[in-house]
């Protein structure tokens, strides 16, 4: 019975130690605190928005138009500021691209999962954005056709 009382002791001391193990700091969160400009908003197939005879799958390559600005703080909060694109369809696999007529704002909390910011807005919608610390770049990977979007990315100037 000594030995068993020793052993659990002993195993019990082994357990606790003056590092409580708690979770490191995410490196990311020194990435994405800041200011964010959008630097990309690719469809798919790839049109000649501005009719110049060029065809492309960033629509700020020819909607000079479309911008935003995402901050995200320190506190766990962040905001938004941009233009919209509006995309119609016309016919034969052919759509109208243009700027909402006004500017949209929002804003909300943010938290981090891995390598994932977690915007929230104030109704409870969330959109990822994959962070690649590397390049510098958020992307909310969106998947769609058109007239929906393949995805939007921000970068910091």
């Amino acid at each position: 019975m000594k030995k068993i009382c020793f052993t659990l002791l002993a195993a019990g001391l082994l357990a606790c130690s003056g590092d409580d193990g708690g979770t490191p700091p995410n490196p990311n969160l020194e990435v994405v605190v800041g200011t964010w400009e959008l630097s990309e908003l690719r469809i798919s197939p790839a049109q000649d928005i501005d009719q110049d005879g060029n065809t492309t799958t960033n629509v700020l390559d020819e909607l000079a138009c479309v911008e935003g600005t995402l901050t995200v703080r320190s506190d766990n909060t962040w905001s938004f500021g941009g233009t919209d694109v509006v995309i119609t369809t016309i016919t034969g696999g052919l759509f109208k691209f243009f700027c909402a007529e006004e500017a949209r704002n929002a804003g909300g909390n943010w938290d981090l999962q891995g390598n994932t910011l977690r915007l929230a807005d104030g109704s409870g919608n969330i959109t990822l954005f994959a962070i690649d610390a590397t390049a510098v770049t958020l992307t909310n990977s969106i998947g769609e056709v058109l007239p929906g979007l393949q995805a939007e990315v921000y970068a910091k100037p």
